[in-house]
């Protein structure tokens, strides 16, 4: 089992203080796998055929694929990682309609950007890192299906570093200036983490213990037009935000009351959630980070002693988990953020 991650456990005890592309098909690889050196065993090359997993593999400095519908103590059918990818501390990743894969770099401020299907030691195609920027510690990172533009949640920045969400133009690479930034008192955010976007851009982001939601496009002081927040919600230090096919709202809780809670679409303000795996069966036993769901709204839950958990559509209670990525060969190290394309 892991050690907790300490900026989660950072975020959780702040949050105290302050209340009291893998493109569709097959592809085959061609760049030979060159894992870190910390890590003695191989990955053997595969094919990948996707929808896929994408894991953000926090403590192996490395990406991890596997096919939606993967169980077991098997090795990732994808895999990036080495000294060229610049990979330090990823947080979260994502892909855009085109396949390419963008992640948070939580220790080098930064996000690196990979061509579609990238295997092994690859060098990014793109970096988005410098004072510019205002990329600054980042958890998370969502592409907004509209206009292919790039957001960012930055933990240490913002006014007595409560946090921002940075947006760049699709393309974009080195020390650029984002096209716009969420920060201020107005705002709401604390710690933004790997905050997401629903189909009509509008941005949602999980907090110390809320989830706050900004209409597309917002920039500067501005307000949320939703606040998921209060004791009903259970929210403890929630680490990213996805959504099912009706857009009801996930949320993995990172902190206290570990587990995945969802809450109906459009919901504000104090509101119990529809849904809580939570319990002794369902795996969560340790922190959780990431959360995620496919095409048939099964439930995919990262957490940080080294598990993926998978739920059927419609999970509730203290169930156990249909399937789980679990073992030595899957080589998951600290899993957090997790999308599936």
């Amino acid at each position: 089992m892991q050690t907790p991650d300490v900026r989660y456990l950072i975020a959780a005890a702040l949050a105290i203080s302050l209340l009291g592309g893998c493109a569709q098909g097959s592809s085959t690889p061609t760049t030979p796998l060159a894992p870190p050196q910390s890590q003695a065993r191989t990955i053997k090359r595969q094919t990948t055929t996707c929808p896929c997993l994408y894991v953000a593999n926090g403590n192996g400095d490395s990406v991890l694929v596997y096919p939606v519908g993967t169980t077991g103590n098997k090795a990732p059918s994808q895999y990036i990682g080495g000294s060229n990818t610049e990979l330090s501390d990823p947080d979260d990743v994502a892909l855009d309609s085109s396949g390419n894969i963008y992640v948070t770099n939580y220790s080098a401020s930064s996000v690196t950007i990979y061509a579609a299907g990238s295997m092994g030691n690859v060098t990014p195609t793109a970096v988005i890192a410098g004072s510019s920027t205002g990329v600054d510690h980042p958890l998370g990172v969502a592409i907004d299906a509209l206009n292919g533009d790039i957001y960012v949640g930055n933990l240490d920045a913002g006014p007595s570093g409560n946090g921002t969400i940075t947006f760049y133009a699709p393309g974009s690479n080195g020390n650029v200036e984002p096209l716009g930034t969420i920060t201020g008192s107005n705002t709401g955010l604390g710690i933004s983490g790997a905050l997401a976007l629903d189909p009509s851009g509008n941005i949602y982001a999980p907090n110390e213990r809320s989830i706050t939601v900004y209409a597309a496009g917002s920039v500067g002081n501005v307000a949320p037009n939703q606040t998921i927040s209060g004791k009903s919600t259970k929210l403890e230090g929630p680490g990213q935000v996805a959504f099912d096919s009706s857009l009801n709202i996930y949320a993995s809780n990172f902190a206290d009351n570990y587990g995945i809670y969802a809450y109906a679409a459009g919901a504000n303000g104090n509101v119990a959630p529809i849904l809580a795996i939570a319990g002794k069966k369902t795996k969560i036993d340790n922190q959780v980070s990431g959360v995620a769901l496919d095409a048939d709204n099964n439930i995919y839950a990262s957490i940080i002693n080294d598990t993926i958990a998978i739920y059927p559509a419609g999970s509730n209670g203290n169930v156990k988990p249909s399937g789980t990525i679990n073992g030595k060969k899957t080589e998951l190290d600290g899993p957090r953020g997790i999308t599936i394309h």
